[in-house]
């Protein structure tokens, strides 16, 4: 056997420390990051964490593609209006399942993880939506199933933030709830 090939001990320790210290200097990096960027919530929510409305405004426009509205403003307040709905709808989930939505989110965020598994260093906001696409075909045709579990959680979150809107009723033949429910603050019943 080529001597080469051969790890020792001592190489091994080093290759694990240096591992452990780019690791771990990515996870400051990451934490100094969120804590110097803006908020990206218009108003305060419930249960959607910034990271996770930052991340569904990154994802919603390549799960939908033409169903949003194709002009800034129109496009615009859907999102806001999805956020609005989807922070409703979190808020009313059991403790159990809004800790695991915020563990999605604050994984995805994470920028170790954002560079392993999007193929990115930027913030979701500074991400395209090529890149994002990318990482849903991938993370639905993966053979783990934590990111299939991934991707089918932003595919229907994002699904739900569209279609909870009265705006995307008339396109699905829906004429709405037989019994009208309490508009939702900041977006539409």
């Amino acid at each position: 056997m080529d001597s080469r090939m051969l790890l020792s001990r001592r190489g091994l320790l080093q290759a694990g420390l240096l591992g452990s210290t780019a690791i771990w200097a990515g996870g400051l990096v990451g934490c100094a990051a969120r804590r110097v960027a803006a908020p990206a919530a218009v108003a305060p929510r419930l249960a959607l964490s910034p990271a996770g409305e930052e991340i569904l405004r990154a994802v919603m426009p390549v799960v939908l593609g033409d169903l949003l509205p194709a002009d800034g403003a129109g496009r615009k307040q859907a999102l806001d209006a999805g956020m609005a709905s989807l922070d409703d709808y979190l808020a009313h989930l059991s403790l159990p399942l809004q800790a695991e939505a915020l563990d999605v989110f604050e994984t995805l965020d994470l920028l170790p993880v954002r560079v392993l598994l999007v193929g990115t260093w930027s913030g979701w906001r500074q991400t395209s939506a090529a890149t994002v696409e990318s990482f849903l075909r991938s993370a639905r045709g993966s053979r783990f199933d934590l990111l299939r579990r991934m991707y089918a959680f932003l595919q229907s979150m994002s699904v739900l933030a569209w279609f909870d809107q009265r705006a995307a009723w008339p396109e699905i033949g829906y004429p709405g709830p037989p019994i009208e429910r309490p508009a939702v603050s900041g977006g539409q019943a």
